[in-house]
């Protein structure tokens, strides 16, 4: 019989990273729908680092055996306490101090996502992953510190991690491209989106009501990220202009890029000079359940980006089996969801005819027999996924006999 391992998981993302936190919540998720005989050989931690904002730990406490926020768990962040973990590192070539006393007293067997050199003490066996290289793609999207911060990380990874987790298999070609000394195994893990239950009985209809939307639309749930090439659907939407169609396109997600806080007037000044004003509808961040009724609602979810790890817009419309129309980005062609066109992703006249054809042919949801295909799908999907984590982590863990 398999030794129980305690498996903790950190809190990713936030407000500003949205597919941080979702991607630890299909983690947890995957685990808690594995057969019970399974999940009795292990146990879910969920270390929440409440610094982090939108931590969604409550969302699946009920899947949790342990719960420790960071705040309270662990020595404050203050300067004294900084020193302090500072000198052990130095000295005792210790990993994370702040956290392995946390880790040593709950008996943590295996923390993800979380890197310890070899070279380094630390009580539990732990693994970094790495979403994407998109700082090496799109250098022009980061300021010099990004680059070099983001460049020294995975450079430290490829030389002192036993094992490093990728997302697609397009991340491990780029890996091994730019660390091809590196002896790191790699791991690949796709992830899946677990669906609730309260996706399916909730009422689509109601929720554009809501928001007081037209009946028929097209969804991109993206961040205003630059990479996420929102100005190239608003460049198909004018060709089409020209020829008297005008489908119309609902946005959700943080309208503010970071790396470049004027980007979200750029969006609005085009839109205006467009004349796309009753064509796009801007939501912001809306909650979870809301953007996922939208979606069901929507003829189509639209995903225009230049760059992906392993998109969760893409993950959440295959759960729901909607239809998706999407830039020929490698890691979307990985993905293949099923129902999906694909267009040249810098050519809004290819985008433009794809709009066309799919705003004339297809009808509001949600379509019940195409969920319904997709939800049996799912759930062998999520299976795997959730399998593969758990090889992973016991890959990881030193288990004595």
């Amino acid at each position: 019989m398999k030794k129980t391992i305690k498996i903790g998981l950190l809190s990713q993302g936030g407000r500003g990273w949205i597919g941080g936190s979702l991607y630890i919540k299909n983690i947890i998720l995957a685990l808690s729908h594995l057969p019970d005989e399974t999940k009795s050989t292990f146990e879910i931690c969920f270390l929440d680092d409440s610094s982090v904002e939108g931590s969604t730990g409550g969302e699946f406490s009920a899947h949790l055996n342990h719960y420790y926020n960071l705040k309270t768990a662990v020595k404050p962040l203050t300067l004294k306490n900084r020193l302090m973990w500072r000198i052990k590192r130095e000295m005792f070539k210790a990993a994370d101090a702040r956290l392995a006393p946390l880790v040593h007293r709950e008996g943590i067997d295996f923390l993800y996502p979380h890197f310890v050199s070899k070279r380094e003490k630390f009580p539990a066996r732990s693994c970094p992953w790495i979403a994407d290289f998109q700082h090496r793609h799109m250098p022009h999207l980061f300021s010099e510190a990004e680059f070099e911060g983001r460049d020294k990380a995975f450079s430290e990874i490829a030389i002192n991690s036993p094992t490093v987790v990728l997302s697609s298999q397009s991340a491990a070609k780029d890996f091994h491209q730019f660390f091809p000394e590196s002896n790191t195994e790699i791991e690949i893990l796709q992830f899946r989106t677990t669906p609730s239950p309260e996706w399916y009985s909730s009422s689509p209809v109601s929720f554009q009501a809501k928001y007081h939307l037209p009946e028929k639309f097209f969804l991109i749930s993206n961040q205003f990220w630059q990479h996420k090439n929102h100005m190239l659907v608003f460049e198909a939407l004018r060709l089409l202009q020209k020829k008297n169609i005008y489908p119309t396109v609902v946005c959700t997600g943080h309208i503010h890029d970071h790396r470049k806080p004027d980007y979200s007037d750029q969006i609005l000044q085009m839109i205006h000079i467009y004349n796309l004003g009753d064509q796009i509808f801007l939501l912001g961040l809306i909650p979870r359940n809301d953007q996922i009724q939208l979606m069901r609602r929507s003829i189509a979810v639209i995903q225009p980006s230049l760059f992906e790890g392993w998109s969760t817009i893409v993950e959440d419309a295959r759960c729901l089996g909607k239809r998706m129309i999407l830039s020929d980005f490698p890691v979307h062609i990985e993905q293949d969801p099923p129902s999906c066109a694909f267009f040249e992703r810098n050519n809004p006249e290819d985008l433009a005819d794809t709009i066309s054809r799919w705003w004339k042919d297809f009808v509001p949801g949600p379509d019940f027999d195409g969920e319904a295909l997709a939800k049996a799908r799912n759930f062998t999907e999520v299976q795997e996924f959730g399998y593969h984590f758990l090889e992973i982590a016991r890959k990881s863990q030193l288990i004595s006999s």
